[in-house]
């Protein structure tokens, strides 16, 4: 595994003014680590997520690569391109359409996860304010909570904080939790732009 997913909490941010397509997961000391890039391609209506270990993309370190899952319609497996094995995945909830909500899978396709507003209350104070009240997500696995994502909105945007601080004991693999901020980060910046 790579020693970019070995930090306990990132940030994920534009790069530059680029909303929706790249972005940078800083380190705790404010460093990017990791650099996202989202494609689509048209033709096969799939998406795909790059993120490399450095800014000249000469090493890919991760790729969320849209495939299939019953539960969810908008799935994407995470592979760990280092070691050529497959994390998990993770998915949009659509189920759940009072909320944004995530499931996330093991590399079998079980369902180990889920991503949720932190409270009923918070989603609604979100959804009627035109997203001006910051969203915080939890992660639960098997019921516990492992991490938390918490949006800053900036002058242009939201930055996206993971926080792994919860996971005292590593039942989280880093990969997919960083899997799940990303495609939430991405989210949100499409959101930005509606």
């Amino acid at each position: 595994m790579h020693s970019a997913f070995s930090f306990g909490n990132y940030v994920i941010k534009p790069q530059g003014l680029s909303i929706g397509g790249k972005y940078r997961a800083h380190n705790p000391q404010n460093q990017p680590t990791l650099f996202i890039e989202h494609k689509t391609a048209w033709k096969t209506l799939s998406s795909t997520y790059h993120v490399y270990g450095n800014e000249k993309k000469q090493q890919e370190v991760m790729t969320l690569q849209q495939g299939k899952h019953d539960d969810f319609p908008d799935y994407h497996d995470v592979i760990d391109l280092t070691t050529g094995e497959k994390v998990g995945g993770v998915g949009a909830d659509w189920k759940n359409f009072l909320a944004d909500a995530w499931g996330i899978t093991d590399a079998h396709g079980a369902i180990i996860g889920r991503v949720r507003e932190k409270s009923t209350r918070r989603t609604f104070l979100h959804e009627f304010t035109a997203s001006v009240v910051p969203q915080v997500l939890t992660i639960t696995v098997d019921g516990q909570p492992v991490a938390e994502l918490r949006q800053k909105s900036v002058l242009i945007g939201h930055h996206l904080l993971i926080d792994f601080g919860m996971d005292l004991a590593g039942i989280l693999d880093r990969r997919l939790g960083l899997a799940t901020a990303v495609i939430v980060a991405m989210h949100q910046g499409s959101t930005d732009t509606d």
